[in-house]
């Protein structure tokens, strides 16, 4: 299900619409619980701070952003907001149906939408996306479905690969460039 390297450019530069799962892809999938002073359990987990500015110059660039999630955290909520994420699902498991609401709110069609995930729950929209991206440590169910697995891990660079990759493959990375020079 691989694609050549120019196969890849053809899908990146048509995309529109950027989706990942958190877990694993934004984060290393390491969850952290502790009880606070009133009892109540915290979760906490680290978002890749690479992969953050990958997210807000996706965002920036025009293209469209969003995470479908099975978890609940507002700490991530709080983070997706401040990189100007468009659609923010947690606690959804029926990924495909999100992903279906989220063409229908865009306008686009499935080909334009690019999906990054790890894990089981992630099949379902990235055999329906027309391009599928999985991280380096991806379960390997879901590294075979992929069209393109990145050479970083989860929660160490996968999604700014992947950022890097569509802003170039859409000759918008010398902007991104400009901006710090």
């Amino acid at each position: 299900m691989r694609l050549g390297a120019a196969a890849l450019r053809a899908r990146l530069g048509k995309a529109r619409l950027v989706l990942t799962d958190v877990d694993g892809v934004m984060t290393s999938g390491t969850i952290y619980h502790f009880v606070d002073t009133a009892g109540e359990l915290v979760e906490f987990k680290g978002i890749h701070s690479q992969d953050s500015i990958g997210m807000a110059w996706l965002a920036d660039s025009g293209l469209i952003t969003g995470v479908i999630s099975g978890r609940v955290s507002k700490g991530t909520d709080a983070r997706l907001r401040n990189l100007k994420v468009t659609h923010i699902y947690q606690h959804r498991l029926d990924k495909a149906a999100v992903f279906a609401e989220i063409l229908a709110k865009e306008g686009l069609s499935a080909s334009q939408a690019v999906y990054v995930g790890d894990d089981l729950p992630d099949l379902a929209v990235m055999s329906r996306a027309g391009l599928a991206v999985a991280p380096a440590n991806a379960r390997p169910e879901v590294k075979a479905a992929a069209h393109w697995v990145t050479k970083a891990r989860g929660g160490e660079g996968a999604f700014r690969e992947l950022a890097e990759a569509l802003l170039k493959a859409q000759g918008l990375w010398g902007a991104v460039l400009a901006r710090y020079r």
